[in-house]
């Protein structure tokens, strides 16, 4: 394992332990949501690989898209996106499929230098390669697929959730404001609150969650196109890095930091019957990219499994993540002892 996924693991186990996700399932999110859902999920996302050839096959449309839209004006189709938006039909269940890859540089300076620098020689521009070359050896990423089932025909929003990280699986399960965490061991009670999982107040919650507010995107575009794919109408909309800053708190404070967001793109698809049925979203930062792949299948049709009985507690759950970011960080302690040992240490080691 290179040192940056010890890191990675690390806070990976920092972030169960406050709260933001816990515990980890013997069973794949992709076979946990059904394998009607899953086929549907992996024909249109199938990982980051499958998110990034949607992305390439929308901007390989272009010249569908000016042929759809040449008589159509800017404001004419935003202002048609946003009817869409706004009368997307109800429903009371749904499959939601989310594939997210993170990807971080392993040389942030490198990676600066390379998106501010111009090259005023062939010598300078060739020493400024390597360094980019040398940054894209180190870096490393995190693919997610998460799987999401709601059921809000009841007096209370069910929820399930099944989620795969690397090699960490988490599983929850919701019925109001009640919660489960699935564990390839226990099962921990707890609140909705206490597992900080806001998609639990139903689908509408998860998009806003997941994507931001559409609306607010949508104003923050600079140019945005519009083509028919797979019995589709999807609209394409590259965003204007200062108008999208300025529209976000936590973008503000990024770029207060340093690190702005450089681009963003987000491509929206609507089925012939006003569904939402494909989103995604790609940003770019200095060291970093992010690219969210949203698939929504079995509208009506998505039936969520009954909440499991707990056999213990969330306070108990939180000593066992105590007890694993410890471990995790005494195995980071000997990773680098280890890389910085001298070369009479590390044979002595042998």
């Amino acid at each position: 394992m290179k040192r940056i996924t010890i890191c990675v693991a690390a806070a990976l186990v920092a972030a169960l332990s406050a709260g933001m996700m816990a515990g980890c399932s013997s069973q794949p999110a992709s076979s946990a949501s059904g394998s009607e859902s899953a086929s549907a999920s992996a024909e249109s996302a199938s990982g980051s690989e499958s998110a990034s050839a949607s992305a390439e096959s929308a901007s390989g449309s272009e010249s569908a898209s000016a042929s759809a839209t040449s008589e159509q004006s800017q404001d004419e189709i935003i202002a048609e996106l946003k009817d869409a938006l706004n009368n997307v039909p109800r429903f009371k269940s749904v499959t939601i499929t989310e594939d997210s890859l993170a990807t971080f540089s392993g040389n942030t300076e490198a990676a600066e230098a390379d998106s501010s620098a111009s090259a005023e020689s062939s010598e300078a521009a060739s020493s400024e390669s390597a360094e980019a070359e040398e940054a894209s050896a180190e870096s490393d990423s995190i693919a997610t697929r998460t799987v999401y089932k709601f059921d809000e025909s009841g007096d209370t929003v069910r929820t399930s959730m099944a989620c795969e990280i690397d090699d960490i699986t988490l599983q929850y399960f919701t019925d109001g404001d009640n919660a489960v965490c699935v564990t390839d061991g226990p099962a921990y009670s707890g609140t909705v609150e206490q597992f900080d999982l806001p998609h639990a107040a139903g689908a509408k919650a998860y998009l806003e969650s997941a994507t931001g507010d559409l609306n607010t995107i949508v104003d923050c575009a600079a140019t945005v196109t519009k083509s028919q794919q797979d019995g589709m109408t999807v609209y394409e909309l590259a965003l204007d890095p200062e108008k999208r800053i300025a529209s976000d708190e936590i973008f503000k404070l990024l770029a207060d930091k340093g690190d702005p967001v450089l681009s963003e793109s987000v491509i929206v698809g609507f089925d012939e019957n006003g569904y939402i049925v494909w989103a995604n979203e790609k940003r770019e930062f200095k060291a970093s990219t992010a690219e969210k792949n949203i698939t929504l299948t079995d509208f009506d049709n998505t039936v969520v499994d009954p909440m499991p009985e707990a056999d213990k507690t969330y306070e108990e759950m939180e000593a066992d993540i105590e007890k694993k970011y410890e471990e995790a960080f005494a195995d980071l302690e000997k990773a680098e002892n280890a890389d910085g040992a001298a070369p009479s240490e590390a044979a002595e080691a042998k």
